[in-house]
């Protein structure tokens, strides 16, 4: 570049004038510093004009104003450099065809295009980056572009620069701050000319684009109605610390009746309760390591990167004291509870997320079966305990498979005269050794999916012995258990009748036993039952009194029959307060046209005290135990069956059915 030696001019001072005469030096067009009148100072070297020589006839512009003046075939434009206007940036415009159409395209579209020299200096833009960033185009030049990114972007210069000098070519995402102080998120793809020293972008405006990703990874990651970290997130992070040789604890949390509230107040009370309880744990402090997430439902999870079991079930009981104010819901004040199930790093030889993950939901079961509202350390006795239940879902199904599952039923009887009115039947698993109750594996079938299918295998079973017992006694109601997994199945109500059908019974001569927990869920268990009902079969309501039906849902519920738990029965005779609520309850039911039969009678008194409350039918060891069928058969038949290959034991010791009946 040639530098006019003529600097002291008004107006504008010799460091300005060197600026500009840089910029001048990095444009990729003939470009000249010219005073006013046209005169020369400094060009590039695509203009050979010498210092001191009159480019222009005659140069008048000011800041707003951008003018162009013909010589010969060429035409300038002209813009100031100073407030006085007596100092000019001139650029020559070609007006071939070629630089038409380029300059068209580089002017139109959306793209954002770009011209830098080799130290990040805007030599050209278009008016798509000048519109989006809101830089003139007098502002534009000569600008450093480096200056226009956040420093979490600079910090990248070097990687950028390196491939543009290795490669020739970039391509980037970086922050550009606009005139007005706001960041928009562009693409680049950037590649370098070494033969002219220039770099030249091609951008893209990628901001929306970047908060609909950040907005999808957001709900990959959080739970959408609390906010808090999902599971994917909090393994992520259990992962990581793990792989940092952490020895972390967590704590399993898991709500307490949680869905009574959904069921009386409804699922959107209950998702209000949800929300309102991840704000309160959410300022328990339990330190800065801590991750609080929510798995789904009613589960909460905790990760504390360190500090032991000790600190583990100080935390506990933070969260647990947490709860003692109640919430507001629906126009409710409820108050809540909380079992936590911890495992730690420490104390289990699961050095996996799923491992601990998995000892910490052992430990919540202990919990609530230890009366909820407490926390249970994953130690080596819950260790035995989890592989005993591993064992017996493992022999569980081997059994369903060979034909091991048997139902064994308990008479129904008369209180007035004792006769057999009908049986519950009740699910046994023979193995060589012995007779299994459901209490030793119901819940390991519940918890690994196995309810309906077992349930199934006991109704076929009852059944079939119902069929064998018609001739013999018209008047017998089998009773069956169904469980909630099995009245939720969508083809139960079909696979039933298409079963009652089969042994050519009417529905009529069965009683299906449902629990106050599976009746209370709105959905899908009172459109089975009603479906069921409408359909011929009799709906009962089993272990009443144990769970949360209030005495409005008798008159609101599609049932038939109410059984009282043997809770109630066995303080008959001594309690006068239970005399009196079990008596108004039997006339209710009479009122309201339900049948009642009274469970787990052992006593004379104890049945004498149910006709004197107004009961009709009953069921206990005072009248007899849980039979096979062949002694059921033989009961009520007076003769062996044809086929009297049945075990025939009518008692197996360790077997105590009062109240176990389940499908």
């Amino acid at each position: 570049m040639i530098l006019a030696e003529h600097t002291q001019c008004d107006g504008l001072l010799p460091s300005e004038l060197g600026a500009w005469s840089s910029v001048v030096a990095a444009m990729p067009i003939p470009a000249a510093l010219v005073t006013h009148l046209g005169v020369v100072l400094a060009t590039n070297r695509w203009l050979s004009v010498e210092p001191g020589e009159r480019l222009l006839r005659s140069a008048a512009a000011d800041d707003k104003t951008t003018l162009r003046f013909g010589i010969n075939r060429s035409r300038w434009r002209v813009r100031p450099v100073d407030s006085t206007g007596k100092f000019l940036l001139a650029t020559q415009e070609r007006e071939d065809a070629g630089d038409h159409l380029l300059r068209q395209f580089f002017s139109s579209g959306d793209s954002l295009f770009v011209v830098y020299d080799q130290a990040g200096l805007i030599v050209q833009s278009n008016a798509a980056w000048q519109k989006l960033l809101g830089y003139s185009s007098d502002q534009c030049f000569g600008l450093d572009s480096w200056s226009l990114l956040p420093e979490s972007d600079v910090v990248s210069r070097p990687t950028v620069e390196l491939a543009l000098r290795e490669h020739g070519r970039a391509e980037t995402n970086f922050q550009m701050r606009t005139a007005d102080g706001r960041y928009r998120q562009i693409r680049w793809a950037l590649q370098f000319d070494a033969s002219v020293g220039r770099c030249f972008g091609i951008g893209r405006d990628v901001t929306e684009e970047g908060k609909i990703t950040a907005e999808l990874e957001r709900r990959a990651f959080h739970d959408p109605l609390t906010g808090l970290s999902n599971r994917s997130l909090f393994v992520d992070r259990l992962d990581e610390v793990l792989a940092l040789g952490a020895a972390p604890s967590l704590l399993f949390c898991d709500l307490d009746r949680f869905k009574v509230v959904n069921d009386s107040l409804g699922h959107q009370a209950g998702d209000r309760l949800l929300s309102k309880l991840a704000e309160r744990i959410a300022t328990v402090d339990l330190g800065d390591d801590a991750v609080l997430a929510r798995f789904g439902g009613d589960e909460f999870v905790v990760l504390l990167e360190s500090g032991g079991v000790d600190r583990a079930r100080q935390a506990a009981a933070q969260l647990v004291e947490s709860l003692t104010e109640p919430f507001e819901v629906a126009g409710r004040s409820l108050h809540v509870t909380m079992s936590i199930g911890i495992s730690s790093a420490d104390l289990s030889p699961n050095q996996t997320a799923k491992g601990l993950l998995g000892d910490a939901d052992t430990a919540v079961y202990e919990a609530k079966s230890r009366g909820r509202n407490g926390s249970v350390v994953y130690d080596d006795h819950l260790r035995s305990v989890a592989a005993r239940r591993l064992d017996v879902e493992v022999d569980l199904r081997r059994a369903l498979a060979e034909g091991c599952i048997e139902p064994h039923f308990q008479p129904i009887v008369s209180l007035s005269d004792g006769s057999i009115v009908g049986a519950e039947a009740l699910v046994r698993w023979r193995t060589p050794e012995r007779l299994i109750a459901p209490g030793e594996f119901l819940d390991v079938a519940e918890d690994a999916g196995l309810m309906p299918e077992l349930g199934r295998c006991v109704i076929s079973g009852a059944i079939q012995a119902a069929a064998r017992l018609e001739h013999h006694h018209s008047d017998f109601t089998m009773s069956i258990n169904v469980a909630d997994s099995e009245l939720k199945a969508p083809d139960f109500c079909e696979w039933i009748e298409d079963e009652v059908r089969s042994a050519g019974l009417h529905p009529s001569s069965f009683l299906i036993e449902i629990t106050e927990s599976s009746v209370l869920a709105t959905d899908p268990a009172l459109p089975t039952l009603a479906h069921l009902r409408a359909s011929g079969f009799c709906i009962g309501l089993d272990d009443f009194g144990t769970g949360f039906s209030s005495l409005a849902h008798l008159r609101e519920l599609p049932i038939d029959v109410v059984k009282v738990d043997r809770s109630f029965v066995a303080d008959l005779v001594d309690d006068d307060v239970t005399f009196a609520v079990t008596e108004s309850l039997v006339t209710l039911c009479g009122a309201l046209g339900l049948d009642v039969i009274l469970e787990g009678i052992e006593t004379v008194a104890q049945a004498e005290a149910g006709e004197r409350i107004g009961g009709t039918s009953a069921q206990g060891y005072l009248f007899h135990r849980p039979m096979s069928f062949a002694d059921l058969f033989t009961l009520v038949s007076g003769t062996t069956p044809a086929d009297d290959s049945v075990d025939r034991e009518r008692h197996v010791d360790g077997v105590d059915d009062g109240t176990s009946s389940a499908s």
